[in-house]
């Protein structure tokens, strides 16, 4: 029988993966109009926004950090949302959106790997065919539902562009070992979370502040400004979901059901975006299918 922290553990993953989901359709709203570089700025900003005057509220005057549990949220903020992101944009200006995303998705296994190699976790064969699914699933679907095309690329300058998001898919898979490993200390998730946000919208905004690329005031007023306030919510959303999952399961429950925020994206795009998606044909709904299938297995046998 499933015990209820592990229970627990799913449902807040799920919830985090529908928010992430959330928050990026509501960037590509926001960016018909407004910069991409201002949208992650917005984000960072209203992470940290909402998380730190809740923690610091809240946890006052013991925040159970330590060095140790400072120094790795603060690398798993860095790693994840700062180096993955940037590769992540790099590799979408040189190849394209739909040759990116697949590659990217395979960040949960990845965490897998890592957290069964660094932590110790167990990864049973029938866990690994749960793994496989999820991010074979959600490859299908962000290859499908991709609208933009890359432009024609020699087999060489592929094979090369085709490096950077498997270095992105890397960066963000190391993200929750170091996380685990600052939760093992017994820092609260919120306070990890916050000690992660701040590290990353420093990182990125002092990287805007040295190229000269810091947002001004016109550049997120109006809708945009306000599409990219409702992403920075709702990506808070996810990262409460995913810290508080990674805090009471093991990477290789979470990291897999994160990762079904590519399905959660096909579905609100359809409902609620319809111009901006690709007809969804039969094969969108079998990779959808094998990604829920994949949740199962992982839910019953992690």
């Amino acid at each position: 029988m499933l015990g209820v922290p592990h229970l627990l553990a799913v449902g807040l993953a799920i919830t985090a993966a529908l928010s992430s989901a959330a928050s990026n359709l509501s960037v590509r709203r926001g960016t018909e109009e407004g910069r991409t570089y201002d949208a992650v700025f917005v984000v960072s900003l209203t992470n940290v926004a909402i998380l730190l005057p809740i923690v610091a509220v809240r946890y006052y005057p013991h925040y159970g950090l330590t060095w140790t549990s400072l120094v790795s949220f603060a690398v798993a903020g860095v790693l994840g949302t700062l180096i993955g992101r940037a590769l992540m944009f790099t590799s979408i200006a040189r190849i394209g959106a739909s040759r990116t995303a697949p590659i990217i998705a395979s960040w949960a296994l990845f965490s897998t790997l890592l957290g069964f190699v660094f932590l110790g976790e167990g990864l049973s064969p029938v866990h690994g065919v749960g793994v496989l699914l999820v991010v074979g699933g959600v490859a299908v679907i962000a290859w499908r539902t991709s609208n933009d095309d890359a432009r024609s690329l020699s087999r060489r300058e592929l094979l090369v562009g085709l490096a950077i998001p498997l270095l992105a898919a890397i960066a963000i898979g190391w993200e929750p070992i170091f996380a685990t490993v600052g939760f093992a200390q017994g820092t609260p998730a919120l306070v990890g979370l916050v000690v992660k946000s701040v590290a990353a919208a420093t990182g990125f905004g002092l990287y805007l502040w040295y190229h000269g690329e810091l947002p001004r005031a016109t550049h997120v007023v109006g809708s945009k400004g306000r599409w990219f306030v409702l992403a920075g919510a709702t990506n808070t959303v996810f990262l409460f979901g995913y810290y508080a999952a990674l805090s009471i399961a093991p990477v290789n429950v979470v990291s897999p059901i994160i990762v079904t925020n590519t399905m959660f994206v096909v579905v609100l795009a359809r409902l609620f975006m319809p111009r901006h998606l690709e007809r969804v044909d039969w094969q969108l709904v079998a990779a959808a299918a094998v990604v829920v299938a994949g949740v199962l297995v992982i839910t019953v046998f992690g």
